[in-house]
This record gives C-alpha cells, structure tokens and sequence, in this order.
C-alpha cells in the first residue's frame, strides 16, 4: 500500500498546473462578459433618461444639454474608459409629435484582459425613441 502512495505524489500539483491556466482564462473571460453587459445595460438606461428628459424640452439645445446631462449622470457607474467616451445624441429632427430618437455610444477599453486575446476596444451603441409632445411649444435652436 505504501507504494502505491508513492506513485501518486505530486499528482495535485501537476492537475493545479493544469488547471489554473484555463480556469484563469475562464476568470478573463467571464469578467469581459460582465464588463460588456453591465456597459450596455447602463447604455440603454441612459438613451432611454435621456430621450425622456429630451422630450420635455423647448429647444434642440437644451433637448442636447438634457442629453447630456443623462449620459454623464448614468454612466458614472460604467467602467473608466466608458465614462470618458459615453456620448449622446439626437438622431432624429426635432418636431412635435413626432418622435425623437436619442443614441448613446461608447468605448470600452479591453486592455487590461490580454490574456484573452481581445486587447482592443469594443464600440457600444443603444437607442430609444419619445414622443414629443404635439401640443407642445417647440422653438428652433436658435430663438431661445
């Protein structure tokens, strides 16, 4: 019985050996899956406030300011990289009762995660429309 002991030291740390790098892989991996989604569910939760709060302007300006203001607030909670590309915009005109389509777009860095391979950016874009109003007051952009 002894010798069969012996024939069995050092198996745990061979099979660690060959375990760690592709559980560390699935470690990468598994926190770029979560990096992404958590990124583009904030993403749609800021077209979706920012279009709201977009409808309920009087100007294209201060729709865009509104925008702005609901990216920024949303995506304070996004990864670094994310924070500082988010940006918003209008895509559609700017008409009473018609809709208005607000697009939010950012970057995220992946550099950090090479081990996977997938050390470049990722683009990520959401949209979400609101109606404006039609009974509504719309001014140009350019008489405030």
């Amino acid at each position: 019985m002894s010798g069969h002991r012996r024939t069995e030291r050092g198996t745990m740390a061979l099979e660690m050996v060959v375990l760690a790098p592709i559980l560390l892989i699935l470690f990468f991996f598994l926190l770029a899956c979560g990096r992404y989604f958590q990124t583009s569910s904030l993403l749609e939760g800021a077209a979706r406030d920012g279009a709201r709060s977009a409808s309920q302007a009087r100007s294209l300006g201060d729709a865009q300011a509104r925008i702005d203001q609901a990216v920024a607030r949303t995506m304070d909670q996004a990864v670094e990289s994310c924070k500082t590309t988010a940006s918003g915009s209008i895509t559609t005109g700017f008409v009473a009762g018609t809709p208005l389509s607000v697009e939010v777009t950012c970057t995220i860095d992946y550099r950090d995660l090479g081990l996977l391979g997938i050390g470049g950016d990722t683009t990520i874009t959401k949209k979400f429309s609101s109606s404006l109003d039609p009974y509504r007051g719309v001014r140009d952009g350019e008489n405030p």
